[in-house]
C-alpha cells in the first residue's frame, strides 16, 4: 500500500465486495445502500449475530419507549399512547436492558468473528461492517431519544441563545415556567449554567431559529446532526485504517458498530458525536498533509467541549516529524496549540458568546455523577472521614478530589504524550482522550465516544478488549429514561464504581496488559509503510 502526506491517500484497490461504497456509477450509488444492508445477512459467520443484534435493538427501543421521562410530551414518544408508563417501572426497564444485552452479545460475537477472519487472511469486507452499523442503528434512529434527556437540554439552550440570553450564565430556567422548551429539560439541568463551548451554542441557536422555535423540529435537527456525524466518522475511520494498513472492518465494528454508539450517539444524539467526527476529520486532514485545516477541525471540536483540545496538542507533537529532538517537538506543540487556541478564541468572539463559557465549565461536575471516579473518591473519602470522627463539608472534599483528578489527568496525558516519540501519534491520542474523560469532574457513558473511535485505530488486542469491557459497562449503567442505575442502590453507589474499576485494572494487568516490546507498537499498524510526520 502506498500513502502520501502531501495529497490524497492512495489505498489498495477495493475488492468487488467493497465497490458499493465507492463513487462508481449512478446505478452503483443507488445500489450501494441496499447491498451494504444485505451484506451482513449474507455472510454465514455474521448472519445469526446480526439478526440477534437487530432483535435486541428493536426490543430495547420498543420497551424503552414505554418509559417516558416526566414532562416530555406524548408527541415525542409516539409508540406509548395509552400504555404510558411513568418513571423506571421494573418490567419495561428489564425488558429494554435485555434488548441491550442481546445487542452487546451480538456485537462481541461479530467482533470475534471479524478478528478471526482477519487472522485467517480472509477479512470481512468493509461494506459488510458498514451494513452492520446501518442495520443496528436503524431502530435507534427511528425511535425516541432514550438513555438520556440531554437532547432536550440542547434544544432548550439553543432557544435560550436565540432569545438573547446567555445560557453559560443563567441556564435554561430563564425561559420561564410556561416555555415549551423548558418543560422538556431534565430538572437537574434547568438552573445549571451551560458547560458547552461557543461552536455548539451557535449550532443550537441556529437550530432553534431554523425550527421556527418548535421544540420537536429542533430535537429532530439534533438527531439528524448526530446521524450525519456518525456517518462522517465511518468515512474517516475507513480512510485512516486504510492509511495505516490495519483491518478496516475491525475498526468500523469496534468504533461505530459499538452499541454505546447506538444508545448514546444515534438515540441520545449527544454532542460527542460531532466532537468525534471533527477530531477524526482533523486526523484525516493531518495525515494527508493539511496540518492547519486539521488543527482547525480539532479546535472546533474543542469549541464544543474543551477536552477535545488534546487532539490539537497531539497534532502539534507529531507535526515535528520522526526523529525530532524534544526541543523541536515542544516548539511544534506550542505553535500548533497557539493556532488551535486562536481558533477557539475566534469562534468565541464571532459567535457572540465571548469567554463566559470557560467559567461555566465547573458546572459540569455540579450535577450528580456517581460514575465519575473523582466524584466517587470524594464521596467515599467524606464517608471514611466521617466514620473516624473527622467532619468536613462534603462539598469541600469532593472539590479537592475533583482537582486531584484533573491534575492526575494532566500528568498522565503528558506522560502519554512524551512516550509517543516516533510511534504513530494517534496510537496514544485515544488513550489520552480516555484518561481525560475518566478523570474529569463528571462522567457519563457518552463521554468516551471520541476516545473509543481513536483507540479503535490502534488495533492492539488489549485496548480493543478495554473498549469492549468499558462499552458493556456504559451500556447497562443507564436506564432508558436516562436515570443512572447507581442511583437506585442507595449508599452502595459510591463504592460500586471503585470496586469495579479496581477489579477491571487487576484483570487487565494480569491478563491483557501488553508486555515487553509488544507495548511499544500495535502489530497491525504499519507506520513504515506510511512515511511522514503522522506515520
Amino acid at each position: 500500500m502506498t500513502t502520501s502526506t502531501s495529497g490524497p491517500i492512495e489505498t489498495d484497490s477495493p475488492t468487488s465486495t467493497d465497490r458499493p461504497l465507492g463513487p462508481g456509477t449512478a446505478t452503483g450509488r443507488r445500489r450501494a445502500l441496499p447491498e451494504a444492508i444485505r451484506a451482513p445477512f449474507s455472510d454465514p459467520a455474521l448472519r445469526v449475530p446480526t439478526i440477534v443484534g437487530l432483535i435486541g435493538a428493536v426490543v430495547a427501543v420498543a420497551a424503552g419507549t414505554l418509559v417516558r421521562p416526566g414532562g416530555a410530551p406524548t408527541l415525542l414518544y409516539p409508540l406509548t399512547g395509552r400504555f404510558m408508563v411513568w418513571g423506571d417501572r421494573t418490567l419495561v426497564v428489564v425488558v429494554s436492558l435485555c434488548g441491550v444485552g442481546a445487542l452487546l452479545a451480538a456485537w462481541v460475537a461479530v467482533f470475534t468473528a471479524v478478528r478471526r477472519r482477519y487472522h485467517e487472511r480472509n477479512p470481512v469486507p468493509v461494506s459488510t461492517a458498514v451494513g452492520l452499523w446501518l442495520v443496528w442503528a436503524l431502530p435507534f434512529a427511528l425511535g425516541p431519544a432514550l438513555f438520556s434527556r440531554d437532547i432536550f437540554s440542547y434544544a432548550g439552550q439553543g432557544e435560550t441563545v436565540a432569545q438573547g440570553f446567555d445560557p453559560s450564565m443563567l441556564g435554561v430556567r430563564v425561559l420561564g415556567p410556561s416555555n415549551e422548551f423548558l418543560a422538556l429539560v431534565d430538572p437537574v439541568w434547568r438552573g445549571t449554567p451551560c458547560p458547552y463551548g461557543p461552536f455548539w451554542l451557535w449550532i443550537s441557536s441556529a437550530f432553534a431559529s431554523l425550527s421556527g422555535h418548535q421544540p420537536l423540529v429542533s430535537v429532530l435537527m439534533f438527531r439528524i446532526l448526530a446521524l450525519a456525524s456518525v456517518a462522517v466518522s465511518v468515512w474517516c475511520l475507513i480512510r485512516l485504517a486504510r492509511h495505516y494498513g490495519g483491518d478496516v472492518a475491525t475498526v468500523v465494528v469496534l468504533a461505530v458498530g459499538n452499541p454505546i454508539v447506538m444508545l448514546h450517539a444515534v438515540s441520545g444524539a449527544h454532542n460527542e458525536a460531532l466532537m468525534m467526527a471533527l477530531i477524526l476529520i482533523g486526523m484525516v486532514l493531518a495525515v494527508e498533509g493539511y496540518l492547519i485545516p486539521g488543527v482547525v477541525a480539532c479546535a472546533l471540536a474543542a469549541s464544543i467541549k474543551i477536552p477535545a483540545f488534546a487532539a490539537v496538542v497531539f497534532l502539534g507533537w507529531a507535526a515535528a516529524g520522526p526523529g525530532s529532538t524534544l526541543a523541536r517537538r515542544l516548539w511544534s506543540t506550542a505553535w500548533v496549540s497557539a493556532v488551535g487556541g486562536a481558533v477557539v478564541a475566534l469562534v468565541s468572539v464571532v459567535s457572540g458568546r465571548g469567554f463566559g463559557w470557560l467559567g461555566a465549565l465547573q458546572s459540569a461536575g455540579g450535577a450528580r455523577s456517581l460514575v465519575a471516579p473523582a466524584r466517587v473518591a470524594g464521596i467515599a473519602a467524606a464517608d471514611v472521614l466521617g466514620w473516624i470522627g473527622i467532619d468536613l463539608y462534603d462539598a469541600d472534599v469532593k472539590r479537592a478530589t475533583t482537582l486531584l483528578g484533573l491534575g492526575l489527568a494532566a500528568v498522565l496525558s503528558a506522560l502519554i504524550l512524551l512516550r509517543t516519540k516516533d510511534r504513530v501519534p494517534f496510537v496514544s491520542l485515544g488513550l489520552a482522550l480516555l484518561v481525560v474523560s475518566l478523570l474529569g469532574p463528571a462522567l457519563y457513558p457518552w463521554y468516551v465516544l471520541p476516545a473509543f473511535a481513536v483507540m479503535a485505530l490502534t488495533l492492539r488486542e488489549s485496548r480493543m478488549w478495554l473498549i469492549i469491557v468499558l462499552s458493556v459497562i456504559g451500556c447497562v449503567i443507564t436506564f432508558p429514561s436516562g436515570t443512572t442505575a447507581l442511583y437506585r442502590v442507595g449508599g452502595l453507589g459510591p463504592w460500586i464504581v471503585p470496586a469495579i474499576t479496581l477489579g477491571g485494572l487487576i484483570f487487565w494487568y494480569r491478563t491483557l496488559r501488553p508486555r515487553g516490546d509488544a507495548a511499544d507498537e500495535p502489530a497491525d499498524l504499519e507506520p513504515s509503510a506510511a512515511p511522514g510526520p503522522f506515520g
